[in-house]
């Protein structure tokens, strides 16, 4: 076998190859790293399995994104994951879509709506209406962790500044997420201190609006540089891509699995060592308080609401 040498005609072309190859490795590397200085701890978020807008049942009378979701969650001993936007009077709402097209048949734009007028829908078909964020905050104790999810559907920076004068009083834990690297870029800059992560999936030109190259680089972790997330939260079925292998395996960044609907995918979430939101199931996992279905989960609460009303 012929080694090619420095002195050979050949060996400056490959030398530069491998240096051109190397630059781009590194370059590479860095556009997609996380926070690599001080970084969380994230055992105590690891301690729980979060429910995906709440712990929901339409069935049974309890719509995502409500008090009753939430009030159940926190009972089961569950985290739970929530969405924020904001309405025309710049009020802090907890609704994932930005019109209530879908949750109360109405195609109303939100942040076009006063609360007031909000206030007078609601959700699916139930008696809840949409609530404030500060409501939300009022009735937890604070004993399970929130996954928040900052909706791209108004100004950043006034969304955020807004969303954390609620949270000013809070004492539970909580962290804060998005899909809109401009939001959490907010966070990194203004309030390094709280916990951060970047949501992604497999997204196509004309996602949301995205070009094709915005849908690129989001997929692919490149927005990364501008973010240096706390972690990653990547759906599922579409993680599987050498740039998420590569901020866990090189820099031990935390990984968030969205949205756990079996206890097959549950398993394949925990294996993977992720933090995991749920909907339509009550995993066997990371819960600390004794298991209870969501009929013995709604009779309690029930109950208890019934004793406060004494």
């Amino acid at each position: 076998m012929m080694i090619l040498q420095a002195g050979t005609p050949g060996g400056p072309v490959l030398a530069g190859i491998l240096l051109a190859a190397l630059a781009a490795a590194l370059a590479w590397l860095w556009l997609i790293a996380p926070q690599l200085g001080p970084r969380p701890g994230f055992q105590d978020f690891k301690a729980f399995d979060y429910a995906h807008r709440g712990l929901h049942d339409l069935e049974k009378g309890v719509p995502e994104n409500s008090l009753p979701a939430f009030r159940l969650a926190e009972l089961g001993g569950f985290g739970m994951e929530f969405d924020l936007q904001l309405t025309k009077d710049k009020q802090v709402v907890v609704h994932h879509d930005p019109s209530l097209k879908r949750s109360c048949g109405s195609d109303r734009v939100i942040a076009a709506m006063t609360y007031e007028e909000l206030r007078g829908y609601r959700l699916f078909g139930t008696q809840e209406p949409v609530p404030l964020f500060r409501e939300v905050l009022a009735q937890l104790k604070g004993s399970t962790p929130l996954i928040i999810e900052l909706k791209g559907y108004n100004d950043p920076a006034e969304l955020c500044t807004l969303v954390m004068k609620e949270l000013a009083g809070y004492r539970g834990l909580y962290c804060v997420e998005s899909f809109d690297p401009r939001i959490v870029r907010w966070f990194r800059k203004n309030r390094p201190d709280v916990v951060r992560g970047q949501l992604m999936g497999r997204f196509q030109k004309g996602d949301d609006g995205l070009s094709r190259m915005q849908a690129f680089c989001g997929r692919n972790l490149l927005t990364n540089w501008y973010t240096r997330p706390h972690f990653e939260a990547y759906h599922l079925h579409t993680r599987d891509i050498p740039a998420m292998w590569a901020v866990k395996t090189l820099f031990g960044m935390q990984e968030v699995s969205w949205t756990i609907r079996s206890q097959e995918e549950y398993n394949r979430a925990k294996a993977l060592g992720s933090l995991v939101i749920f909907e339509h199931i009550l995993p066997a996992g990371a819960q600390r308080r004794p298991q209870k279905s969501f009929s013995e989960l709604l009779q309690a609460a029930r109950v208890t609401a019934a004793r406060r009303m004494k």
